[in-house]
């Protein structure tokens, strides 16, 4: 194997593991042996709280994008063209219109 290949897993491996080193105060005549543990860190992104709302998120969005298109027209650049005809939603009262524009 390569080193670069050899490196790329190291460094893949590592990842997820942290390093604790605590030294210990030596006494007078003896050697001092500092431990060094390894621990496995949690995961910043895979928990199931962040897992469920993700997925919670991505699909309201989902619904609600789909609830406020004009069904049979194609979004483009914030109108909706329908058949040539091109309209702009707006907000009238605290109700959605839309109004035809010329793009």
């Amino acid at each position: 194997m390569s080193i670069k290949a050899l490196t790329i897993a190291a460094v893949a491996l590592s990842v997820g593991y942290t390093v604790d080193y605590n030294p210990r105060p030596s006494q007078p005549g003896t050697k001092s042996i500092s431990p060094i543990s390894f621990k496995i860190g949690e995961a910043n992104a895979q928990t199931a709280e962040r897992n469920a709302a993700r997925r919670t998120a991505r699909r309201t969005s989902r619904r609600v994008n789909r609830r406020q298109s004009i069904s049979g027209c194609t979004p483009y650049n914030g109108y909706y063209n329908c058949g040539g005809t091109y309209y702009q939603a707006t907000t009238e009262d605290g109700k959605t219109v839309y109004v035809v524009v010329n793009p």
